[in-house]
């Protein structure tokens, strides 16, 4: 054997390996870096690799058989078995690599926990029109891969956020707490469109797959499904047959009724975000012409009913009528919608935002996250229902499931940080708000609890009034106003309240106020801080308009608990006692704390609040005492504090 080796180093065959497989690796770097710029389908990088692993024994060949020198080339004399042995080798080394690198397609990577980002795909096409066919991209294949058990797959609503934004892979990857990241781009040419795609070891920040795919319009939503199926066997090797089905699953062929679809979600969202009811009625338009150009578009329709469903919640438009066009819809799409995860969510929040009706929305919500058990959006409505069963502690867990899933959604941060605060645990609170206000610089929410935390812990008013009025001056925001009201009017500072009370909008934003949930509006503002001040007649000339605007909006939204509240606080500050303690008394009932743990006792709260103020103060401390045995029953600030208590 040792003469075998020293024969191999007299011809210069080591030498040749050596330099060989520097050549090798050199050539391999620049195919890696090179080809996925120049958009080279992945055959050619395994064209490139199949002919060194063919040239390796050709190689070894040469370099025993002949003698490279400055003299030329000359024959060597060549002991033939030695020399098949050489050539042995060479195959079998080349073979051992070709089934490394060709035949472990299902072989996956070695990881407990495997989480995804699917980035949003860049739009390369002529026409910015085109944005739909990348967008639309990002949403297919995000939703697929989100139905597989064991790969947790980061919610479109975080990864949309990096949208032409230009970052580092492994600053989005550590951003977002993800192993893998999945980036692409779309360009269409005419009827002609390329889908270049490519899967990142982002701890590595290496390519371990990459393609491109040649399709025409009618033919993108297969590719959606193929990219889908590839990128689950690279990561966790072979699927079970119920697995692949569930990914060549989807329900609508039709392009430009999906296309109606990704516009509609992005509505949806928007309205949500900024607060836009006209978004709303855009998006149920989207949805219609969707509908209308497919029938069987199940997501279509899911997403229409939950569009519905939100007007209602959020009383934009709380009519009998809203709720029946969902229920139309549902019944529609009943047999269809079965084992489709978007249906079972619009049915639970059915029943949810329609009757309050926990149990049957939590039945619903199972089935949706047995199909998709990556739905973030599901684990965050169930989170909102354990809370208001007074379920805190699960609540929190299930805020912490969907965060993962959706880590760069500040409304989970601040619902994380609100149930805290409610239950009286301020251990990591801060942090939570930190980590938080870093995915949205401009969070007002955040802010404010931030403020509110220091607020309870101190009991010093003087500096979260320094606090919010900086806050203000950032931010201009509306919603920090009847907070700032909320404080001058505790520290008896009339003119500033008064001032402030002239800058807050008549229209509370969703019927709801950050932290507060006590419902102020200009009108009530005023007319509150002019009854303090003992100025009777401003006073009802700001409460008896506002009661009349109250009434008429009962009679559009009839049922709606938050304006009987309004109506009966606006009753009790012009005198009509009777009235006001019906008023209250009426939503009380509508809101038990038996129903709603998180918002009921604010109506209590109320019910305390008109009964001190109208004399009754026995009563009010009674319900004050019932709100501070509560788990989580307000602020507890509110309880001691407040300008509501002093007469």
């Amino acid at each position: 054997m040792s003469t075998f080796f020293k024969e191999l180093k007299e011809r210069k065959v080591i030498k040749a390996i050596i330099s060989y497989a520097v050549v090798t690796f050199v050539i391999m770097q620049l195919v890696e870096i090179l080809f996925p710029i120049f958009e080279l389908p992945t055959w050619t990088s395994k064209f490139v690799i199949l002919l060194l692993l063919i040239s390796f024994p050709i190689v070894l060949f040469i370099s025993w058989t002949f003698d490279f020198s400055r003299d030329g080339i000359r024959k060597e004399k060549s002991n033939t078995s030695n020399m098949a042995v050489v050539v042995i080798i060479g195959l079998v080394v080349s073979f051992i690599i070709y089934r490394i690198v060709f035949n472990n397609n299902n072989a996956h990577i070695q990881l407990d926990n495997k989480y995804l980002a699917i980035l949003p795909f860049n739009n390369f096409s002529k026409n910015p029109g085109d944005e739909y066919l990348s967008d639309g991209m990002t949403e297919d294949i995000t939703m697929q891969l989100a139905k597989i058990k064991d790969l947790n797959v980061i919610s479109r609503t975080s990864v949309m956020q990096y949208k032409e934004e230009k970052k580092n892979i492994k600053k989005i990857a550590n951003e977002l707490g993800v192993n893998f990241i999945l980036e692409g781009s779309v360009r269409r040419v005419n009827e002609n469109i390329r889908v270049v795609t490519q899967l990142i070891d982002a701890s590595l920040d290496k390519h371990i797959w990459s393609e491109s795919y040649d399709t025409d319009i009618n033919g993108l939503l297969n590719v959606h499904k193929t990219i889908s199926e590839v990128i689950a066997e690279k990561l966790l090797g072979n699927l079970t047959k119920e697995e692949k089905q569930s990914l060549q699953s989807f329900s609508t062929k039709s392009h430009n009724a999906h296309n109606h679809y990704i516009i509609a979600k992005n509505l949806v969202d928007r309205g949500l975000s900024a607060d836009k009811y006209d978004f709303l009625e855009q998006a149920i338009s989207e949805l219609i012409n969707a509908i209308k150009l497919d029938d069987n578009f199940v997501e279509a329709y899911s997403l229409l009913v939950e569009a519905h469903l939100l007007s209602y919640w959020i009383s934009y438009d709380r009519t009998p009528q809203r709720l029946e066009k969902a229920k139309e819809i549902l019944d529609k799409v009943r047999n269809k919608g079965q084992g489709n995860p978007f249906y079972h969510r619009s049915q639970g929040l059915y029943h949810y935002w329609g009757f309050r009706n926990y149990a049957l929305a939590l039945q619903e919500f199972d089935k949706a996250l047995e199909i998709n058990p990556n739905y973030a959006d599901v684990l965050e409505t169930k989170a909102y229902i354990f809370r208001r069963l007074g379920k805190y502690s699960e609540a929190i867990e299930l805020f912490q499931r969907a965060k993962a899933l959706n880590p760069n959604s500040y409304g989970i941060y601040n619902q994380i940080v609100y149930t805290q605060l409610r239950t009286g645990q301020h251990d990591g609170v801060k942090e939570e708000i930190e980590n938080g206000i870093t995915k949205s610089v401009d969070n007002v929410s955040l802010r404010l609890a931030k403020i509110w935390v220091e607020l309870e812990q101190s009991g010093n008013i003087n500096v979260a009034i320094n606090s919010i009025n900086e806050l203000y001056q950032i931010t201009g925001s509306e919603i920090i106003l009847p907070v700032m009201f909320d404080f001058y009017l505790t520290n008896g500072n009339m003119k500033l309240a008064e001032e402030t009370a002239k800058k807050i909008p008549n229209a509370i934003t969703l019927n709801r106020q950050y932290y507060m949930y006590k419902p102020i509006t200009k009108n009530m503002a005023l007319g509150i801080v002019f009854h303090k001040q003992s100025r009777y007649s401003e006073r009802d000339s700001y409460l008896i308009p506002e009661i009349e605007i109250i009434k008429q909006k009962l009679l559009k939204n009839p049922g709606d608990h938050e304006l009987h509240r309004r109506l009966g606080i606006a009753y009790a500050y012009i005198g009509k006692n009777t009235e006001a303690i019906f008023e209250l008394r009426l939503a009380v009932s509508m809101l038990d704390i038996g129903v709603d743990a998180l918002y009921g006792p604010f109506y209590l709260y109320s019910l305390a609040e008109v009964n001190n103020l109208i004399g009754n103060k026995a009563e009010s401390k009674r319900i004050i005492d019932r709100l501070v045995q509560l788990e989580a029953g307000i602020f507890n600030y509110d309880y001691e504090k407040s300008w509501r208590w002093k007469s």
